[in-house]
């Protein structure tokens, strides 16, 4: 009996056929051309009408990838930061059935040229961007530190904060607002004792803006009184 038992086993199995191997999931083929055309678009869009003056090159991109699925898609990550710069890397997220299997970036050389203010002349700190001269050259703004002048009337109410070199383009960073009151400069001085409104004039010690507490040194005094800003060039002792 044992015997007829293991002959039918035996036989059972020489019928069974083989497991049919499981078919290999599929996969698509990414080209790195198409990560770069994506980061490239994105570029493209965040240049605008600079595009017109842009010079771009790629200067970094990944290599062909292959990933699992076929709804391939890819996505650009929007650009930020300092803008322009001479350096922009484009992330590009490859995803499938809407997940996100891969980040891959793009690196691009960038120059837009545009026409910015240099300086005719060397000048000191101090000066008034009103009694400065300017030469108009279509530069890279992109390969600069910093926003550029491009047009006199950002420049109003402003004087020079450092030196400044003849030919070097002018930048916003170059100028500081021209205080109401400035060190070392003559005011009036205003005095109220009771109904008494009395004007005199004398020296600020520090520079201010309205509202703005700073010492003066009036006219035939020994010591500075304290006195507040109330406009351009005039102050009134605080009592």
């Amino acid at each position: 009996m044992r015997r007829l038992l293991i002959a039918a086993m035996l036989c059972l199995a020489c019928h069974v056929s083989p497991a049919t191997p499981a078919a290999p999931a599929a996969r698509r083929h990414v080209a790195a051309a198409d990560v770069v055309a994506a980061a490239r678009h994105e570029l493209d869009a965040h240049l605008g009408a600079d595009g017109a003056h842009a010079s771009v090159s790629v200067i970094g991109s990944p290599e062909d990838i292959d990933v699992p699925g076929q709804a391939v898609t890819l996505k650009a990550h929007r650009l930020t930061g300092r803008w322009p710069r001479s350096r922009v890397g484009v992330a590009v997220d490859i995803r499938v059935d809407e997940q996100v299997v891969r980040t891959a970036t793009v690196w691009f050389a960038l120059e837009v040229r545009q026409p910015v203010l240099t300086y005719a002349q060397d000048a000191s700190p101090g000066v008034p961007a009103g009694q400065l001269h300017w030469v108009s050259r279509e530069l890279d703004v992109a390969g600069m530190q910093g926003a550029p002048v491009t047009d006199p009337a950002q420049l109003q109410g402003v004087r020079l904060r450092r030196s400044v070199l003849a030919d070097a383009p002018a930048m916003v960073a170059d100028f500081e607002r021209v205080p109401d009151v400035d060190r070392q400069q003559r005011v009036e001085v205003i005095a109220t004792v009771g109904a008494v409104r009395l004007r005199t004039h004398g020296v600020a010690s520090k520079q201010g803006a309205p509202g703005d507490v700073i010492p003066v040194m009036v006219d035939g005094a020994e010591t500075p009184v304290a006195a507040r800003v109330i406009d351009k060039g005039a102050v009134e002792v605080v009592q």
